[in-house]
């Protein structure tokens, strides 16, 4: 039996589920084991691993509580392992897709050509990019998966002749109804994807508008528990306390100016169903997914050839089992179209209304429920196509994209993972312990840290990873974000800041820093000292500004040193160049040069060397104060091809006390400029 047969004898929800995995994988999958943790996750992850399923109630008790429901099993379950967070994530989103399949081969079961186009698109959808944020959107993507097959069981209960398997099919709708919008409540525009299916069904049968309508709701009333109960314990029982998810703050400005908050909305909703239907699919690609190395090119090809077979393999089938043309009285199209603008439009009213907008790629979450309407859009669109060659070429171009597009985001976020854990790898080499109480301020090359717990949290998974306080999650170290008003701050010498996120409290105190800087991707995280600023030409002016704020004492020398857990930071990156000067840069503050010229002659033997010419500072201080001013002289004409560097070799060495009379001659007739 050859392979085309098997494929032939498949059921088609097998098939489709099969082929809907196999191309999720590849979408998906390719940089899976090179995901770590990133934005949000690192204070979720601190505050679960220091207090356990108290953290994380506490943590989505302000404004989404059932997420604990799923998120406290889940860490049970996974512990700190992100590999199983987006692996989890993963089934999720397929799950996702098959409720998608499920509920539209149920409203057109002869149109199974636009119900597979309809779940593929939905599935590799490019418009949201936060999949390998799998910690973070783990409930976001449970609720979708449970909103798209609530839909299909309300769909599959109001087709059955069978009035036993009807009210089951409803009750397991209903949970599911109140499980997704318990874990997002701006997925309420699917309550209206819902009743838009089941208008469409009792639409088909005859009789007035008002007949229609009435069978509608006595077919479908039991769906109406869902937003009657969600709503009633959202107003009645549940006390809001962030304003971003509460509906009265966020609606308020229409009492006030009706006519300016109708427009902006207006205004709004129409750029975010632009942005959703049509620009996810270029914009995306064209910040992320057009990858540069030939390599990853060829490799996103052959991928993005592998997903377009399998789905013109499906479609071929599909389409050849579809029993009634597009050429005849059928309104399929019709329904398509209403349902997808009902999904479009409804599946962003809710942003809208909450003063958000769809922003690629940070805020491309708020495209997931409306990517329904743009998979269904889009699929109508092709299935009307009368030419075959142009309804698979199109659709290739579409999976091409989505392939693009994901697989350039999941080599960035690996390349974040990969930066992010070198950067406090190194940190651990140069700071065997740190200072309960430090609030650090970091630069990671090439890496957003746009919130403190971007830095403090892996600092203390590091260091510290219990809570200093019995009753709260408190981490032992604090973090301010390097920006203007953090460097104002340092400046003017600002006391202690009192913060609660989510039940997590921190004190930073800008008259208490320690700066970790990297300047760029080459270069080794540098640790600012203060009384001497050492800067890279690098380097950005903040720093420089308040680098001299800087307090090394921080770092404690003496203490035990620290690993970085493996399951967070990965296994220890190759001992390079950064190894070598971390270690000596620690020498150097314990005062140890002799230790310093060893790491230095082990370097050179082994061919490593800076790329970034301020890390030879340790090196040429310890050659400084030992006398030898040969290898003073030999490293001049490196370090000479970057004047600022040598000017502060000038300036630092040539300031020393104690040194010889023949490295005074060395730095001020070749390292100082006339």
């Amino acid at each position: 039996m050859n392979m085309k047969h098997r494929v032939n004898k498949l059921p088609d929800g097998l098939l489709v589920g099969v082929l809907l995995t196999l191309i999720a994988a590849l979408v998906y999958l390719p940089f899976i084991f090179r995901f770590g943790y990133y934005f949000d996750d690192w204070y979720i992850m601190f505050a679960a691993g220091a207090r356990g399923a108290e953290a994380i109630r506490e943590i989505y008790s302000i404004d989404r509580p059932a997420g604990a429901l799923l998120m406290s099993p889940l860490f049970a379950l996974f512990g700190a392992n992100p590999l199983y967070y987006n692996l989890s994530a993963f089934a999720f989103r397929v799950l996702g897709a098959l409720g998608v399949w499920t509920f539209c081969i149920t409203l057109w079961p002869r149109e199974r050509a636009f119900s597979f186009i309809t779940s593929l698109l939905f599935l590799i959808y490019p418009g949201f990019l936060s999949q390998p944020n799998g910690i973070t959107y783990q409930y976001y993507l449970a609720g979708l998966a449970s909103a798209t097959w609530s839909v299909a069981f309300t769909m599959q209960a109001v087709t059955t002749p069978h009035r036993s398997r009807a009210w089951f099919l409803h009750g397991f709708s209903i949970l599911l109804g109140l499980f997704y919008l318990s874990q997002i409540e701006w997925y309420i525009g699917f309550e209206a994807i819902r009743w838009t299916c089941i208008f469409l069904l009792t639409s088909r049968e005859r009789g007035s508008a008002r007949q229609k309508i009435v069978r509608a709701f006595q077919q479908g009333f039991p769906a109406l528990l869902v937003p009657a109960l969600f709503f009633a314990w959202r107003i009645f029982f549940f006390e809001n306390e962030r304003g971003a998810t509460d509906v009265g703050v966020q609606i308020g400005d229409v009492f006030l100016y009706p006519l300016q908050t109708l427009f902006r909305w207006g205004f709004s909703q129409a750029q975010n169903m632009f942005e959703t239907l049509v620009v996810a699919w270029v914009m995306p690609l064209q910040q992320i997914g057009l990858v540069r190395d030939n390599t990853h090119r060829l490799i996103g090809l052959a991928f993005g050839g592998a997903s377009i077979t399998m789905s013109l393999v499906a479609l071929r089938r599909m389409e050849s089992q579809d029993t009634v043309t597009h050429a005849d009285s059928s309104n399929w199209k019709s329904e398509m179209m209403w349902l997808g603008l009902a999904a479009l439009a409804f599946g962003l009213a809710p942003v809208t209304l909450a003063n958000r907008e769809v922003w690629f790629p940070s805020f491309s979450r708020y495209t997931l429920v409306a990517s329904l309407g743009a998979a269904i859009l889009i699929a109508a669109w092709l299935c009307g196509l009368s030419k075959q060659w142009m309804r698979w070429g199109i659709l290739a171009i579409f999976i091409l994209a989505s392939v693009f597009t994901h697989y350039g985001n999941g080599s960035q976020y690996a390349t974040w993972t990969q930066r992010t854990r070198n950067f406090w790898w190194q940190v651990s080499w140069r700071a065997p312990q740190l200072q309960k109480n430090t609030t650090l301020i970091a630069n990671i090359a090439s890496v957003s840290t746009e919130e403190d717990y971007f830095v403090w949290g892996p600092a203390n998974i590091l260091y510290y990873p219990e809570s200093q306080n019995d009753k709260m999650a408190q981490p032992s170290l604090y973090a301010a974000v390097l920006n203007k008003n953090t460097v104002q701050k340092v400046l003017i010498r600002e006391r202690q800041e009192y913060d609660n996120r989510r039940g997590i409290i921190t004190y930073k105190n800008y008259r208490n820093i320690l700066i970790l800087s990297q300047p760029s991707p080459s270069s080794c995280v540098h640790v600012i000292n203060g009384l001497q600023p050492e800067s890279s030409t690098l380097e950005s002016d903040s720093i420089r500004v308040i680098g001299s704020y800087s307090e090394i004492e921080h770092l404690l020398v003496d203490e035990p040193p620290h690993t970085p857990p493996q399951l967070v930071f990965g296994p220890e990156p190759p001992r390079g160049w950064c190894y070598f000067y971390q270690s000596a840069d620690l020498a150097r503050q314990r005062g140890n040069w002799e230790s310093i010229i060893r790491l230095g002659n082990e370097a050179q033997a082994m061919g490593f060397a800076p790329s970034d010419l301020i890390e030879w500072m340790p090196f040429l201080q310890a050659y400084a104060i030992t006398g030898d001013a040969d290898r003073l002289a030999e490293l001049m004409p490196v370090i000479s091809a970057e004047p600022y560097i040598a000017l502060q070799v000038c300036r630092i060495i040539g300031g020393l006390q104690g040194i010889s009379d023949s490295v005074v001659e060395i730095i001020d007739s070749q390292y100082c400029p006339e």
